[in-house]
């Protein structure tokens, strides 16, 4: 499996593209923005993409999604309780009318296993930071969105955050996987279960 991570947009989402070397089939994750930019990674690389999936509906983790869903054809999967950010997305901080970027192929539930590209996907249902925030595990990798970053949390102070909930989610789906897994979140670096365990301090 080679991950390949892209900054995309002006908060700097990583929108992550898993490509399966064997096959040349790719999923990707959180198109945030530029979505030519990105399609024009998937043709540079000649990647059939099987699958498109969003941690959750905030618009830096979907204002791609069109140029890449309609370049790819890929099924776009989200949790229900995200579902209308899709058809009817806005900005909290800049004012503007909805944005429609079509609804979801696949509304996902707990423990759902996707499979594209030749991998498997756990859906974990990590609301919190939105109601429908979600992570997939595949291997020992969750892209975990919003939910964890390294040594921080996702913020709960947006409409449907809820703070208590988001902790709740960290540790009964997050901390509860061994030490060893890889956190890849939705903006920053990389981490692992090991480290937010001992480091972060919304842990302790």
């Amino acid at each position: 499996m080679k991950v390949k991570i892209m900054e995309v947009g002006p908060v700097i989402t990583n929108c992550y593209i898993v490509e399966n070397e064997k096959t040349g089939h790719a999923v990707v994750v959180d198109p945030g923005d530029e979505g030519t930019r990105i399609v024009s990674a998937l043709k540079r690389e000649n990647l059939t993409v099987d699958a498109i999936l969003l941690t959750h509906g905030h618009l830096d983790h979907i204002s791609g999604l069109k140029e890449v869903r309609e370049a790819t054809g890929a099924k776009v999967y989200m949790a229900a309780e995200d579902a209308e950010r899709l058809t009817h997305a806005v900005s909290a901080f800049f004012p503007g009318p909805a944005k429609d970027f079509g609804a979801a192929d696949v509304l996902v539930e707990e423990g759902q296993v996707i499979e594209a590209a030749g991998y498997t996907f756990k859906v974990l249902l990590t609301p919190g930071h939105t109601p429908g925030g979600c992570c997939y595990l595949t291997d020992d990798i969750v892209f975990c969105g919003d939910t964890i970053f390294a040594e921080s949390i996702g913020r709960t102070d947006l409409p449907g955050g809820s703070y208590d909930t988001l902790l709740e989610s960290i540790h009964s789906k997050i901390l509860t996987l061994p030490d060893e897994t890889n956190l890849l979140p939705g903006h920053g670096p990389a981490t692992t279960v090991g480290w937010e365990r001992k480091r972060n301090p919304f842990m302790q």
